[in-house]
């Protein structure tokens, strides 16, 4: 049967070692993380590394994840996984065993799970109408391998043997010193006599744990010679059936959680009132989202109780760039990490944090965000940040969203203003669209494709921050006073405090005159 990927078209290249770059930038490394903890027992967050992924294969994964969120696809693929960890668990246990009976018995366990979790998944699979190719791919593999001679042959021997076992009963009696062993039934199932429920899997006496105590050792030892054929037959298994799982299906079983772990992050936080939706797409370069928020400050905020802000945004016919200026603090860098994790979610063929969305393919994703000058480099800020800046504006961008965060901050002025334009012109000649956060508004009123919006103030006279994004062009407006009344230093402040500095000291000095006059 020929390989196939429900993450890929064609067989997955390999993915990358280290998380990109950019994760850092847009707080997603705090975003995969807490997606990894909604499947613990797989390594997924590598999954998230490689972008871009080519056009065909960000549809492909969106209708694949558009099948998952139905509630009977989802319910058959997270069944299927807690049987391939079964049969994992069961696997570990074997290679723990230190005798041949209990490597038996636990292969005969781990290949009994993992042929109920194949054949479970391909009889609820063929029974859903499914609207992606993945998945009705996915389908047709199961139908093919689950019907081959070796896997119905390997699955009966294991559920015969597995119900052998089950129904194998030893009774232990103590008489004065002794024990004395029988084999027989006292009404009552290992399941029952160990206290759990009637709809958990039943225990056999050959599989306590992946040790075995000298009682039972010698226990075992003397019904061995009893019934050989039975023993024979459990560890013969071993041998006629050592490699038993298909490698797609464990590819595939990993792949899995890429859908299912995201599903789960995405429900938790539709609990506590944050939206989510699938992107659309069409011809145009435009890009517009409705109610669109840091999904990093989300996930740090629900736990708390919090809300947070949200955006709306269009770039309409002829825009490419939006250059974003206001008040610091003002919400315009968590905005700029909005847009960001927008580009990338929906370029990995999920859902993305906004109530509505339409996100065009981009080729890459760049991002240059302002970083605190190093001592240790020798270099100055400027000329770090150009030393970071000249790989985005040498990489084949065509396409690209591209985020810069407060560039050419310790410039002066006129040579902030000129190098950003350059630097907008360069990505806007290279088909590219983004968002320029800065406080040189001389960027966002005279470049052509390029829209200015502000950060807002509440119109107080406390001029509070918003931490709404609107479409304001760039003005000379002062946005300290706020800051300014919060700490207590306006002029009259600051002269009521100086002047009673100056009062105090003026006191204590003719204080000390005095004591020394009086000396």
């Amino acid at each position: 049967m020929a390989y196939f990927s429900i993450l890929d078209l064609g067989k997955p290249e390999a993915e990358s070692a280290s998380r990109p770059g950019f994760f850092w930038d847009l707080n997603l490394n705090q975003i995969i993380d807490m997606i990894q903890l909604q499947s613990p027992q797989y390594n997924i967050s590598k999954m998230y590394y490689r972008f871009p992924l080519d056009e065909a294969c960000v549809e492909y994964r969106k209708k694949i994840y558009g099948d998952v969120k139905r509630t009977e696809v989802y319910e058959c693929l997270r069944v299927f996984s807690e049987g391939m960890r079964r049969s994992a668990a069961a696997g570990s246990n074997r290679e723990a065993a230190k005798t041949g009976l209990q490597r038996g018995a636990w292969h005969v366990d781990a290949v009994q799970e993992y042929c109920a979790a194949v054949s479970g998944l391909q009889g609820a699979l063929s029974g859903i109408q499914l609207q992606s190719e993945g998945l009705r791919r996915l389908s047709e593999y199961l139908d093919d391998y689950t019907d081959q001679e070796d896997f119905q042959k390997c699955r009966r021997e294991a559920e015969s043997i597995q119900r052998t076992m089950e129904d194998f009963h030893l009774i232990l009696e103590i008489e004065d010193n002794r024990i004395v062993v029988t084999q027989g039934k006292r009404n009552c199932s290992y399941a029952k006599k160990l206290g759990y429920g009637e709809d958990v899997k039943k225990l056999t006496p050959f599989l306590p744990g992946p040790g075995m105590s000298p009682l039972e050792e010698a226990i075992f030892d003397t019904f061995r010679r009893k019934n050989p054929e039975f023993f024979d037959r459990v560890e013969d298994f071993s041998e006629r059936f050592p490699s038993y799982e298909d490698s797609t299906i464990l590819q595939l079983e990993q792949e899995i959680q890429y859908y299912l772990a995201f599903w789960r992050f995405e429900e938790k936080l539709k609990e506590q009132g944050f939206d989510f939706c699938a992107p659309d797409k069409g011809g145009s370069r435009e890009m517009e989202a409705e109610g669109l928020y840091d999904l990093a400050l989300a996930c740090a905020n629900c736990t708390r109780g919090r809300s947070v802000v949200s955006n709306d945004f269009v770039y309409k016919k002829g825009e490419q760039f939006f250059v974003v200026g206001g008040p610091n603090q003002g919400g315009k860098t968590t905005f700029a990490r909005s847009l960001g994790q927008l580009v990338y979610f929906a370029g990995m063929g999920l859902d993305v944090p906004a109530a509505r969305a339409y996100v065009p393919y981009f080729a890459a994703l760049l991002t240059h965000f302002s970083a605190e000058e190093s001592l240790g480099s020798g270099k100055g800020k400027l000329k770090e940040e150009l030393t970071r800046l000249a790989p985005m504006m040498k990489e084949q961008a065509e396409g690209a969203f591209v985020i810069i965060n407060e560039l050419f901050t310790t410039a002066a002025h006129y040579d902030g203003c000129v190098m950003g334009k350059r630097v907008l012109t360069h990505f806007i000649e290279k088909g590219c669209m983004g968002i320029y956060v800065t406080h040189l508004k001389e960027l966002g009123n005279s470049i052509e494709g390029v829209t200015a919006l502000t950060a807002m103030l509440d119109g107080s006279r406390e001029r509070k921050r918003t931490y709404k994004i609107s479409r304001e062009k760039l003005g000379d407006v002062g946005y300290a006073e706020d800051i300014v009344n919060k700490y207590g230093l306006t002029y009259q402040e600051l002269h009521r405090r100086l002047m009673g500095d100056k009062e105090g000291r003026n006191e204590g000095k003719a204080i000390i005159s005095g004591q020394g006059m009086e000396g």
